[in-house]
């Protein structure tokens, strides 16, 4: 599809409805989209409505999206005009962003694209439709920006439908039933115990964290609308065979450090530096040891940071079970003396702005190291 001819359907939508069957013989879908925006509080993550696409020999022209209701199309809140990223699960080689008024009335949108994503700014009030093309296809996206009706919104729940997807090693990803999204959940308390092909209705305050597949760390309900089977999550085979890649045995436990803010549940991925691992190859134990600069010879932009107002409670998790954790921290204004020791408990302490932390922690195949700086 040309530039050309996406504006003349662009024009077209308004007056006409064209629908074209998917032809049957296909299974392979176009990529999904993601817009992103940061906030001082957080980044969020929201994916695109994907709306018509000529793909695999299949096309789908669906009703203008002037018909389409609120409900029918996912939204972004804002305040103001605010610059916006859309991303794809494959990197895109064109766009184009028009936008829709109220009344139906549409303009062009000025956008750059730089590694396969796009760059431009939106309002509140307007419905944006993205045109992307690929190698491969091409397909359109939609999505609304909404202004903000006070503090937290509609960012207090967030209701969407889920298919649970899982991994060979048993990790769970969820696959938006609108948008085809898939999406790491983090699992409430009191969570259910979920099976591939279950239907779930998630409820939380909507933020995911920048990755693909996004990650929604700020989950609060989870249930079970229907049971559902294995079988019906076969479907997504391809999108699984892509995304899953098993772990290196030769490498330490993956940790992230989660703490909340007044908008949403933040999770970074602190630096590992250095670690001890014993794995087992050919029924043979093998040790890999790996030295690393000490966490206070890292400049502060080498390490991910956690954006705090004053002393906030955070919680380090890691994908293999911890047997004990030692916390130390410095001063960014004195680097160079002794680390002072961090009381945790369960894998949670409290952090302040200016300090940079460092974890120490021990499991039954070894032990590694981890950073991050807290900054105001």
């Amino acid at each position: 599809m040309t530039s050309r001819k996406l504006t003349v359907l662009l024009a077209a939508a308004l007056s006409a409805v064209l629908v074209m069957p998917l032809a049957a013989c296909s299974k392979s879908e176009p990529p999904t989209g993601t817009v992103r925006l940061e906030t001082e509080e957080a980044v969020v993550n929201a994916a695109m409505l994907t709306h018509g696409y000529s793909w695999d020999n299949s096309a789908v022209d669906p009703v203008p999206p002037t018909e389409l209701t609120d409900d029918d199309v996912p939204d972004v809140e804002i305040s103001e005009t605010t610059e916006v990223s859309a991303s794809f699960s494959q990197p895109a080689t064109e766009v184009e962003v028009v936008r829709y008024a109220e009344d139906g009335t549409l303009e062009g949108v000025e956008c750059s694209l730089e590694d396969g994503a796009a760059t431009f700014e939106i309002e509140p009030g307007w419905r944006y439709y993205v045109g992307a093309w690929f190698e491969g296809g091409d397909a359109a996206y939609l999505f609304d920006a909404k202004g903000t009706e006070g503090e937290g919104s509609a960012m207090d729940e967030f209701v969407s439908t889920a298919m649970v997807v899982t991994f060979d090693d048993g990790e769970v990803l969820f696959v938006d039933q609108d948008s085809e999204s898939p999406y790491y959940p983090t699992l409430p308390e009191g969570a259910p115990e979920l099976t591939a092909g279950n239907i779930v209705r998630v409820t939380g305050n909507g933020i995911m964290l920048e990755s693909y597949p996004g990650q929604y760390p700020g989950i609060t309900k989870v249930e079970v609308i229907e049971e559902g089977t294995p079988a019906d999550a076969e479907k997504y085979d391809e999108l699984v065979a892509e995304i899953w890649q098993p772990k290196d045995p030769t490498e330490p436990p993956y940790a992230s450090v989660e703490y909340a803010t007044d908008l949403a549940v933040v999770s970074l991925v602190p630096t590992t530096c250095g670690y001890t691992w014993t794995y087992e190859e050919d029924d043979e134990e093998q040790t890999v040891a790996v030295d690393a600069p000490h966490p206070t010879q890292l400049e502060a932009d080498e390490l991910p940071d956690a954006r705090v107002d004053g002393p906030t409670e955070v919680t380090v998790s890691f994908d293999v079970e911890m047997t004990e954790l030692v916390v130390s921290r410095w001063s960014e204004d004195a680097l160079d003396v002794e680390g002072e020791p961090v009381e945790a408990e369960d894998g949670t302490f409290i952090v302040e702005p200016g300090y940079r932390y460092a974890f120490f922690a021990t499991f039954d195949a070894g032990g590694a190291t981890y950073a991050f700086v807290v900054r105001s």
